[in-house]
């Protein structure tokens, strides 16, 4: 039987210049209510509520994420990857959903993907793109960061990343924790 993922993509860095980038997936399944749910309350306990992490305060970012590292749900679901001194930022989005579906391990899939701000004019090149990826996805929507539940945590998993790398501490054991239990994974080596 055909799996149906839908992927929730969010990228951080073009402030940078290519210097650094990074790009995370979201990828659910069947499980997508119940992970939309779990973001729901998290928001709802961190108090970080609906609102973008660059606007969030720093306590509740903190206890937002530490809330998700908690749980199992999103164990596999969380991918990222970092990109630097590059500025080709739809190709590297492109190249980091293709990871992302190549490590379901899935190969009888149809994928929809939503990708964070991208403009209505650019869905159909990205679904072509990956289409020419050999990802069969189905639909290609650009989304707003307010707009799901599960766009804000891949917007929050960005945020994450980019202060473990940039060298915040409570950020990095976090981070570490993350990758360490599977909720994280690091698909900047495949």
């Amino acid at each position: 039987m055909t799996q149906k993922f839908y992927c929730y993509v969010d990228e951080t860095g073009q402030d940078t210049r290519g210097e650094l980038f990074i790009v995370t997936v979201v990828v659910a399944d069947q499980e997508r209510d119940q992970l939309r749910q779990a973001c729901e309350e998290i928001e709802r306990d961190s108090r970080k509520g609906r609102r973008k992490w660059v606007k969030t305060k720093y306590n509740r970012r903190l206890a937002y994420i530490q809330q998700v590292v908690e749980r199992p749900i999103f164990v596999g679901k969380l991918n990222f990857v970092v990109y630097q001194d590059s500025q080709d930022y739809p190709s590297l989005t492109v190249q980091t959903i293709v990871r992302a579906l190549n490590a379901t391990g899935e190969t009888d899939y149809k994928a929809t993907i939503l990708i964070d701000g991208l403009p209505r004019s650019l869905e159909r090149d990205v679904g072509l793109r990956l289409r020419r990826s050999g990802v069969r996805a189905k639909k290609v929507r650009g989304l707003k960061d307010e707009a799901d539940a599960l766009i804000r945590l891949a917007d929050a998993i960005c945020g994450l990343v980019r202060a473990a790398i940039q060298g915040r501490p409570a950020m990095q054991a976090l981070f570490e924790r993350a990758i360490q239990t599977g909720i994280l994974r690091d698909l900047s080596e495949e």
